[in-house]
């Protein structure tokens, strides 16, 4: 049996996806007779559900035909026997880890931690940026139009178990009972079936890039689509890809659903009504304002102190800049020449709070850390002899590289736009390309190939989004030779350092890496792990402070006699502020069974990283949020 079925077919994984049904059943107040029987003796069920599937026994029932009226019409769905949907969402909680990071950002619906308000909110930016127009439409008749065959061979070529996907094959070729029709194939995918959104979500993929593809902003509920235009025949001309798009398919758009409207007429999406100001940005939407902060302390000849339980900051004339109670810190970061006095050191010691030292170019120079905990030294040497297995550590190195390529994937999608159309797609072509030599390497070596081939497509790319004022076209560093380059290089040592932080805390070194080699006592694996965390956090934060003017021409200075560019005080300002929105902002769904800040979860990769070495599970990136 499939690692994954094994997962799936556990007694705590199908009493989980019981849970479920049970709770989605009790929605309308009332439990349905199939759900009410199961609910009887649902240990007794579940062993014997448990058991067909571990032997191979299980055969999933008929589907039975139900129309019901929506309001403004009939809808016809297909529902599953109780036992076969417990089935189908147990099989869905394990597959989604490894779906759900390729569906990218512009897909909202049937996806865990993202709902409504994220998609109304990402129209809201688009408004905001300029883009007055919007094509309005939907996919015709859509689950019943949903080529099976081709959904099952997208959702094979990412979920590494043939156990499980045979499960798949069983519920995907299950007949329907129509009432006083008798039994008959159904056509295109159950509406009613767990697994049925996730494949439909995952062959629109092909629509949504199409269109990214032109530079278009688009936004898609299941089969509800907006995409966001400057001009009324742009919106048009995104209606005609769509419309090609999908024939590809086999399917179509419907023709009564699709009209294009502008931000000053108004219109309906989603429920909400929108127009030139409403609804209003929300600059806070799921972002989480901590009880404890980060202390970034950056006066040159100044120094950080501790008296009578309060963390205080002064200038180099002591005329206090800062001056807070200690309980409100939880990290410290010291640019440049910063004191740091043995009170402060003793605090931060005592109370766990990392102080991280970084040089006033921005070079990370270290960090101190509380004592080492009592099992550390039995994880060190499973860390060393991970490190030493390449049978273990290429597969990681494969995983940790195609997560951060996806998410520069993302990135250019996510920023490009008509103007940049044809740059942006052939880089995209390009670095999809370099992705499908990523299952070939056969060393961490030819792992990092892979990624520098990417990146030498990604940056250039990526360097003409910016506004032209601060377009480069490499990416230099030690040292940056330009204002976008010092302040990507800014982001990713501060980025790096937390990731020092998270791998101490799961109690792995993060000098010993996976896919980075030991170099010069370098962190190693906290540049493993800050891989896919720069276009994620750094490289987005970076372009939308350029994009808002806060990152301008006059953002940088250089120094005589030194190479390199230097940023000034209130373009590190504005940066750090950005930072920490991003990391501060709330998710679900990113990762398997786990919500909380971008922040949180880049603690909890680390612990993911520990489980692969000590348990052998296997590591994936977290899906774009």
């Amino acid at each position: 049996m499939g690692q994954l079925l094994e997962r799936a077919t556990s007694d705590r994984a199908l009493r989980r996806a019981w849970e479920d049904v049970l709770a989605n059943d009790r929605e309308d107040g009332a439990l349905s007779p199939g759900v009410e029987r199961f609910a009887e003796d649902p240990k007794a069920e579940l062993d014997e559900l448990g058991e067909q599937l571990r032997t191979g026994t299980y055969r999933p029932r008929d589907l039975t035909e139900v129309v019901i009226d929506d309001g403004g019409g009939s809808r016809t769905l297909h529902i599953p026997a109780v036992r076969d949907r417990v089935v189908e969402r147990s099989l869905l909680n394990v597959v989604t880890p490894w779906v759900d990071p390729v569906l990218g950002f512009t897909s909202y619906a049937y996806r865990p931690g993202l709902g409504v308000a994220d998609a109304v909110q990402a129209l809201v930016t688009l408004r905001s940026e300029g883009l007055g127009w919007v094509l309005r439409t939907d996919v015709d008749d859509c689950f019943p139009s949903v080529p099976v065959d081709h959904a099952r061979r997208l959702l094979g070529a990412l979920v590494p178990d043939a156990d499980l996907l045979a499960i798949v094959d069983l519920l995907l070729a299950r007949a329907a009972v129509r009432p006083g029709r008798g039994r008959g194939v159904m056509r295109g995918l159950a509406q009613g079936c767990a697994l049925s959104p996730l494949l439909t979500n995952l062959v629109l993929t092909a629509l949504d890039d199409a269109l990214l593809d032109e530079g278009f902003a688009v936004l898609r509920y299941a089969d509800d689509i907006c995409v966001a235009t400057e001009t009324r025949d742009d919106a048009w001309e995104a209606a005609r890809i769509a419309t090609a798009a999908l024939e590809v398919l086999g399917m179509e758009l419907g023709a009564d659903k699709t009209e294009v409207m502008s931000f000053d007429e108004g219109f309906s999406f989603l429920g909400e009504d929108f127009g030139p100001r409403y609804p209003p940005a929300l600059d806070d939407h799921r972002v989480a304002v901590p009880d404890r902060r980060v202390l970034y302390a950056g006066l040159q000849g100044g120094r950080v102190r501790v008296k009578q339980g309060r963390v205080i900051v002064e200038t180099a004339d002591d005329v206090v800049a800062l001056d807070v109670p200690t309980d409100h810190v939880s990290r410290v970061v010291c640019f440049g020449s910063v004191g740091f006095s043995a009170g402060a050191r003793s605090w931060a010691m005592s109370k766990d709070v990392d102080v991280v030292f970084v040089s006033r170019r921005g070079t990370y120079q270290g960090q101190l850390l509380p004592a080492s905990s009592p099992t550390r030294a039995e994880r060190l040497r499973g860390q060393l002899a991970f490190s030493d297995d390449p049978t273990r550590t290429v597969p990681l190195a494969l995983a940790i590289v195609e997560a951060k390529i996806r998410k520069q994937i993302v990135l250019l999608q996510r920023f490009g736009r008509r103007a940049h159309a044809e740059l942006v797609q052939e880089a995209v072509a390009e670095m999809r390309n370099v992705l499908r030599l990523l299952p070939d390497c056969t060393s961490t070596e030819e792992a990092m190939g892979v990624e520098g081939a990417a990146a030498r497509v990604y940056f250039p790319c990526l360097g003409q989004l910016f506004p032209a004022e601060l377009q480069f076209t490499l990416r230099s560093r030690q040292p940056p030779m330009d204002i976008a380059n010092s302040a990507l290089s800014y982001l990713y040592t501060l980025l790096t350092a937390e990731c020092v932080t998270a791998l101490v805390a799961a109690g792995l070194d993060p000098a010993i890496g996976f896919l980075h080699a030991d170099d010069k006592g370098r962190p190693s694996l906290a540049l493993d792990l800050v891989e896919e965390f720069r276009p994620h956090v750094a490289d987005q934060v970076v372009i939308t402070a350029a994009r808002n003017g806060e990152l301008t021409a006059a953002s940088g200075h250089t120094e005589p006699g030194k190479s390199g560019v230097l940023l000034t005080k209130a373009a590190r300002t504005s940066l750090l502020a950005g930072y920490e929105l991003r990391m501060l902002r709330t998710t679900k769904g990113a990762l398997p069974d786990f919500s909380g800040t971008l922040r949180r979860h880049l603690y909890r990769q680390a612990q993911r990283l520990l489980a692969t070495v000590t348990r052998g599970e296997p590591w994936t990136g977290l899906s774009w949020r």
